[in-house]
C-alpha cells in the first residue's frame, strides 16, 4: 500500500487509522512516532492514530472504535439513536462483535458477542456500521430497554419505511410490537 493509500483509507475512516494499517503501508512505528512529534499525526491510544488536520466531529468516539473494530456493528440502543429512531442517548456504546473476536472490554462500551453473520442485519450509514432498525429493536427488547421507547421507535421505523415486510412480520410476533405495527 502506498502512503497515499493509507491517507485515503484514513479519510474513509474519518481521519483514523491503525498502526497495523500504517505497517501495511510501509510506515514503521518509528515513522509514526516521528510524524506524531512533527504534528502530522495524533496518537489517540496504543495502535490508533488520527491525521492531525482532520476536523473533529460529534461521533469521533464511534469512528475511532470502528477503526479498531471494523468487524463490529453499532447495535441496540446505540443503533436506534444513530438511526434517528430514539432520542434517548444510551449510557454506553453498544457494539456487537463476532463471538470469535478477541476484542476485550473497554470502559463505556457494552460488547455483545453474536453468532449471527457479521455482514447480515447491518447497514453502512454516515460511515458507521449499524444494526438495521428491526435488528436493533429486537436486540433492545432482549436486553430490557424501555417498552414505550421501543414501541415509539418501531412506529417511527415503520413510518420512515425502514422495515421490510419480513421485518414487520418478525416484529409483530412479539406482543410488544403487535399493536403498533
Amino acid at each position: 500500500m502506498a502512503e497515499g493509500l493509507l491517507f485515503q483509507l484514513a479519510g474513509l475512516q474519518h481521519g483514523y487509522f491503525t498502526a497495523r494499517q500504517a505497517a501495511e503501508d510501509g510506515l514503521s512505528r518509528h515513522a509514526l512516532n516521528w510524524r506524531a512529534k512533527q504534528g502530522q499525526l495524533v496518537r489517540i491510544e496504543h495502535g490508533l492514530y488520527r491525521l492531525a488536520h482532520w476536523p473533529p466531529g460529534p461521533n469521533d468516539d464511534l469512528y475511532a472504535l470502528q477503526t479498531l473494530a471494523p468487524f463490529g456493528t453499532f447495535s441496540h440502543e446505540t443503533a436506534l439513536n444513530l438511526l434517528g429512531l430514539s432520542d434517548v442517548v444510551p449510557s454506553e456504546i453498544h457494539l456487537t462483535i463476532p463471538e470469535s473476536s478477541r476484542m476485550s472490554r473497554r470502559a463505556g462500551i457494552s460488547l455483545h458477542r453474536s453468532r449471527w453473520a457479521a455482514h447480515s442485519d447491518r447497514q453502512l450509514r454516515d460511515g458507521l456500521w449499524l444494526s438495521t432498525a428491526a435488528r436493533a429493536l429486537l436486540d433492545c427488547l432482549r436486553i430490557g430497554s424501555d417498552p414505550d421507547q421501543l414501541r415509539a421507535a418501531a412506529r417511527e421505523a415503520r413510518d420512515r419505511a425502514m422495515l421490510t415486510r419480513e421485518d414487520v412480520d418478525r416484529l409483530r410476533a412479539r406482543p410488544i410490537f403487535a399493536a403498533v405495527l
